[in-house]
């Protein structure tokens, strides 16, 4: 309840005023505390809520409080003449509420609990010191567990046991006055100093604190956040939410194992090194992780690892890790992930991630084959841009070389992206191709402007996709409607034809010869042409970037266990052939959307030979990799790990001594796997997917497939 009483003067009396104090010098009087204000009151039978509101009227300023917390109806009987605010309200509330001034405002809260220190002792060997003590609820005398107790100058803490013990061990030369502070959430703090007669030093440690306060602790209710900090921490956060160091180094083993104990979170450090994992409050220099970094504020100017980097501020400078990272506040610089980049703010630089990337606001570049953003002023690269204030358009099109194309362009009319896939569909001029794009469009007027297109596509023309197309376009839009548009104009091409001769069946582009005892003289050919494209759009916009049910922290950690099949074609072999694959995979979710993966199966490629004979080589795939939802059901993905062939390669051996020629040997096939995909996971268990394998980097062992598959959740 506020109550509201302002007094004001007519406009010339108020000029009068002012010109009377000029003349004789008269000072305006400093303001006065409003509890050393005095007025008269007399209050008969009335109402609380009326007593204080004609309190806050004669006082001129307002009351705060919670309507449960006083009882309103009650009445009350008092009079008070020429006395202090101060003292009507300990007459009237009989010290019950604690009453802070903030500007003009009395704020009344329920008064807190005081904590107390009892038993406390303290030892000293070889400038090794210890201390211990109870800590005790002052009131009720409970021994109070899960307080902390700390020196803030030594950065040394710890917190009681369930019988409200504590121990705490610090190593100083010159201590000076140690202060034993005794915070715990709901109370108020206390404190003790042990006085020591040693020399002082000159040097001052204040300027190593900062009293940033952080009491929303958004780190640790992240589910990355969580699951990487302990309860102790946890709860250290909340007992000292506005306490934080600065330090030059520190060393961690994991979150709790750490140079800096349990005081880790408190302490922004220049150079910070955790061999498996850390959580700090901050780096303000270089931070590397053997696997993932936590910082509880801001990171500057170089922070890596392995696998994670999660920070609870601002990011300033680079930011790289193997598979996410993730900024709860704003991103100004670069940010490089092999799967997930994420500033819940802005985005003042680059975001370039493998699979996906997410912005508030985009005032950069993001590269990666999903990007999202509420707004943006730059941009962004992908399959797919999900632009708040962008669009997204469908066309259907046919050019003097395809005659049925499909593209999707995605991004906002500044800079937007292309997906392009078409298929010349004729019985003895087949050609398939698929590719992508980059656009920006001139604007004139709201119904017509002109789009400058360039666009890389790889061609299947009988050579698998080994063809390379280059075009430029210049396209009319006339906008219909809304929703549907004419689009038209010239394109500018360059061809070039990997194979040495023409495929019967497929179209001629660059018109090679037919197979002939010379066809190798004709290899890359080459075509450049002017050409033509026209077709209708279909238009919209995104109402809005992001499910708002996805803005809110997701902290779920199920398990689930599944197994699935999947067939496709192999992309990189001359003579085609089908790939048949299975596997068991588990999943994890791990919070905000995203879902570990781990996998076991069993792939077979039926190959051609240059005989027509197949062959049917096969892989046990082990992989690792995550998922984002960027929808209730629809995820995309991508995955790494190893492929183990159950089938010999030859390799040439040239140094085997005592043969003059290469030795041809043969030896297990070994080597990396990779993929990508897009999907749904339904709610009923059922997945669906397509997606991109790649089984060796330098091999012909590469597929296009669909994915169907059933999981189930483990546990409740």
């Amino acid at each position: 309840m506020i109550i509201t009483a302002t007094k004001f003067l007519p406009p010339r009396q108020l000029l009068l005023l002012l010109m009377v104090m000029l003349l004789f010098g008269i000072r305006p009087a400093q303001a006065q505390s409003i509890l050393n204000r005095r007025i008269s009151i007399q209050f008969d039978h009335a109402r609380l809520a009326d007593a204080l509101r004609d309190i806050g009227k004669k006082g001129e300023f307002y009351f705060s409080y919670n309507g449960r917390l006083l009882s309103q109806d009650s009445l009350i009987t008092m009079s008070a003449d020429n006395q202090t605010i101060s003292d009507i309200l300990v007459t009237l509330f009989h010290g019950k509420y604690d009453i802070e001034e903030r500007n003009n405002y009395l704020i009344i809260t329920q008064p807190l609990p005081t904590l107390s220190l009892l038993n406390t002792d303290i030892t000293n060997d070889n400038n090794t010191y210890s201390i211990s003590g109870l800590v005790i609820d002052e009131r009720t005398g409970e021994r109070l567990m899960n307080a902390s107790v700390y020196i803030k100058e030594q950065l040394a803490s710890a917190l009681t046991d369930e019988h409200g013990y504590f121990k705490l061990k610090f190593r100083a030369d010159h201590p000076g006055q140690i202060s034993l502070t005794a915070s715990k959430l709901a109370y108020r703090d206390t404190s003790i100093n042990f006085l020591q007669a040693v020399s002082i030093n000159s040097r001052s440690q204040s300027g190593n604190y900062d009293n940033a306060v952080n009491k929303s602790n958004r780190v640790e209710r992240t589910a990355m956040g969580h699951l990487f900090s302990s309860a102790k921490q946890r709860i250290q956060s909340l007992n000292i939410p506005d306490f934080f160091a600065k330090r030059p180094f520190q060393v961690s083993l994991t979150p709790g194992l750490s140079s800096h104990g349990m005081f880790s979170p408190q302490v922004v450090n220049k150079f910070s090194l955790n061999l498996i994992g850390g959580y700090t409050a901050g780096v303000n220099g270089f931070e590397f992780g053997g696997l993932f970094n936590i910082n509880k504020m801001d990171s500057k100017y170089m922070q890596l690892a392995g696998v994670f980097n999660l920070v609870g501020g601002t990011v300033t400078g680079i930011q790289a890790a193997g598979v996410h990272n993730r900024a709860l506040d704003t991103v100004r610089g670069l940010q490089v992930a092999g799967f997930i980049n994420k500033a819940e703010s802005e985005v003042e630089g680059m975001q370039v991630a493998g699979l996906h990337n997410e912005a508030g606001k985009l005032k950069g570049l993001q590269i990666g084959l999903v990007n999202r953003a509420d707004t943006s002023k730059g941009a962004s690269i992908g399959l797919v841009n999900i632009i708040g204030n962008g669009f997204y358009k469908v066309t259907l099109s046919s050019n003097d070389l395809v005659n049925t194309n499909v593209s999707l362009k995605t991004g906002t009319h500044a800079f937007y992206s292309t997906v392009y896939i078409g298929s010349n569909i004729s019985p003895n001029s087949k050609l398939h191709y698929f590719g992508l794009g980059l656009g920006h469009d001139f604007m004139l007027s709201q119904w017509i402007y002109f789009s400058t297109e360039t666009a890389y596509q790889f061609v299947h023309a009988g050579s698998s996709f080994d063809d390379r197309w280059l075009q430029g376009k210049l396209l009319l839009n006339i906008q219909l409607s809304k929703s549907i548009s004419l689009v038209g104009g010239p394109t500018f091409n360059h061809y070039n034809h990997s194979g040495s001769f023409h495929i019967a069946g497929f179209k001629n582009v660059t018109h090679i010869p037919e197979p002939s005892n010379n066809n190798y003289l004709y290899e890359h050919q080459v075509k450049k042409w002017v050409g033509w494209e026209a077709g209708v759009a279909f238009n919209s916009v995104f109402s809005k970037a992001f499910d708002p049910a996805l803005k809110a922290h997701d902290n779920s950690s199920s398990w689930y266990l599944g197994a699935s099949a999947g067939a496709g074609i192999i992309w990189d072999d001359p003579f085609g052939g089908a790939v048949y694959s299975g596997e068991i995979f588990t999943h994890r979710d791990l919070g905000e959307h995203i879902t570990g993966t781990f996998s076991v199966g069993y792939t077979s490629f039926s190959e051609n030979d240059y005989t027509y004979k197949s062959n049917y080589l096969k892989f046990i795939p082990v992989k690792a990799g995550i998922r984002l939802y960027t929808g209730k059901t629809f995820f995309i993905g991508g995955e790494v790990g190893a492929a183990f062939g159950l089938f010999d390669e030859p390799y040439s051996n040239p140094y085997i001594s005592g043969s003059s020629d290469p030795v041809v040997i043969n030896k297990p096939y070994r080597s990396l796997t990779y993929g990508v995909s897009a999907g749904f996971s339904f709610h009923s268990g059922l997945e669906t997917s397509f997606k991109f394998e790649d089984y060796g980097l330098q091999s012909y062992y590469k597929q296009f497939a669909l994915r169907l598959g059933y999981r189930f959740k483990l546990g409740k």
